[in-house]
């Protein structure tokens, strides 16, 4: 343009769009994230936080711009820093504790894809796959968990379990280890890990395959040791059964774990399995050690769901064997066991296979959606200790919560607090909310006073203890 003036507004204008852009205002970030990026509309194991991802799909100046809009978390409505500061100094003052299993080495199996198959009607079994799992359930306490995830993304599961932080005081599509733990600050963020560690623990991550190369996320999560066996082990590819490290191999450390410790050293031990991960065709094994009796879904399906019954069987097998070893160790061992998420079961078209059955097709979308978030938790021991969830259903972000808030050790005051409102908010996800009757709140609306006010807290607490101050681009690294 020759006219100056024009060309002074145009540039105004121009810098007063971007400025605008990259303001962090919720309402606005929110209906970009939606219309142009499309998060709502994921499916729920698919996520684009990756550069490579963003950049392929969207371009470089609209990857860059996208991932800038998710990497955000904007300041919650009605946010009062200094409710959430009196609520923790409060509570620091007023808990009691119970103490009632003592302070034992914790071993936690982060079970891959793990879900009770005998839900499936369409598929029967020569063999009660899992017989060992009911069994274990009889001696320990089982509950059911809520998990934030369908079909994939284990790391958001991982997120909720070690900091007590949950996915539904984030934005849709957010994921806290690619997203939140790479900027500067988060390691002086929550976790059980460093509670532990401050009473004397030495903690140790193991992975059967890391896909989210999480080794810097455990650093600030404050872990000892992480080992991802997938770069490590040295005869890896002699250890695999189907596609992945077998699930008798992650076994097998841990017991020689044990063993090898010392008798005054206390451990938190986290095994990630994964020979039960995706993908699922019947010649994923070998030989099978179970057989389809009868099957009214396609040959090519039920060879799915068979591949995937051969890892839950195997699973079964193994989490017995780690359980009858630890009843012959003489010191007080919790043994935690807990599925991730349900499984991605395709066939051919891309048809999710478990979403055609029975089980996820009744008369009530309040009942299918929870189903297909619902996997199961169950807490063994050695020493007969009594651990009470109270509630049939919670989040992954209340297990170990609730575990350390019985243990003799200390602890900080948002794990105090986190173990103060279990009753009120047991169970959340980004889609629904429990209660402890087990009512289901659909897309977190319409909740009881009670349990609303409970919820704007706990957003505040979330975003002052994992967010405040974090959200400039310019922090990474």
């Amino acid at each position: 343009m020759k006219n100056k003036k024009a060309r002074i507004i145009s540039a105004i204008f121009i810098i007063i769009i971007f400025t605008i852009m990259f303001i962090p205002i919720a309402g606005k970030d929110k209906f970009i994230l939606k219309t142009i990026y499309g998060v709502n509309e994921r499916k729920d194991y698919e996520a684009v936080t990756t550069g490579l991802d963003y950049y392929t799909k969207y371009g470089v100046l609209a990857g860059l711009y996208g991932m800038e809009l998710e990497n955000r978390n904007s300041e919650p409505e009605n946010y009062n820093e200094e409710e959430v500061k009196k609520e923790l100094e409060e509570i620091g003052n007023n808990s009691q504790k119970i103490d009632n299993l003592q302070k034992p080495n914790i071993i936690v199996m982060f079970q891959e894809s793990y879900w009770d198959i005998e839900n499936i009607e369409e598929v029967k079994f020569d063999k009660n796959i899992t017989e060992n799992m009911d069994l274990l359930k009889k001696q320990g306490s089982s509950v059911k968990l809520l998990s934030s995830s369908y079909g994939g993304m284990s790391s958001n599961i991982e997120f909720e379990l070690l900091t007590g932080g949950n996915l539904a005081y984030f934005n849709t599509g957010y994921h806290p280890f690619i997203q939140l733990y790479s900027r500067k600050g988060t390691e002086n963020n929550p976790s059980i890990i460093k509670e532990l560690k401050n009473n004397g623990y030495k903690t140790k991550m193991v992975f059967g395959r890391d896909y989210y190369s999480s080794r810097n996320v455990y650093k600030k999560l404050g872990i000892d040791e992480y080992v991802n066996e997938y770069q490590e082990m040295s005869d890896y590819n002699e250890n695999i059964k189907g596609t992945h490290l077998s699930d008798e191999v992650l076994v097998d450390n841990v017991i020689e774990t044990l063993k090898n410790k010392s008798p005054k050293e206390k451990i938190f031990y986290m095994t990630a399995t994964i020979e039960t991960h995706m993908p699922f065709t019947k010649d994923k094994y070998e030989n099978y050690d179970i057989n389809v009796t009868k099957s009214t879904l396609t040959e090519e399906e039920t060879g799915i769901i068979l591949s995937y019954a051969q890892g839950i069987y195997d699973t079964n097998i193994q989490i017995k064997r780690l359980y009858d070893e630890i009843q012959n160790f003489e010191e007080p061992t919790l043994l935690v066991v807990l599925g991730d998420h349900l499984p991605y079961l395709y066939n051919e078209n891309g048809e999710d296979i478990l979403q055609k059955l029975t089980y996820f097709n009744t008369s009530s979308e309040k009942i299918n959606y929870l189903r297909k978030y619902t996997t199961e938790g169950i807490i063994l021991s050695n020493y007969n200790a009594n651990i009470e969830f109270e509630n049939e259903y919670i989040s992954p972000d209340m297990l170990l919560s609730s575990i350390i808030n019985d243990m003799e050790i200390e602890i900080s005051n948002y794990y105090k607090w986190l173990y103060k409102i279990r009753n009120i908010l047991p169970a959340q996800n980004q889609y629904m909310t429990l209660d402890c009757d087990g009512n289901i709140y659909y897309n977190n609306e319409n909740l009881p006073e009670e349990m609303k006010k409970a919820w704007q807290l706990r957003e505040n607490m979330q975003y002052y203890l994992f967010e405040k101050n974090k959200w400039w681009w310019f922090q990474s690294g």
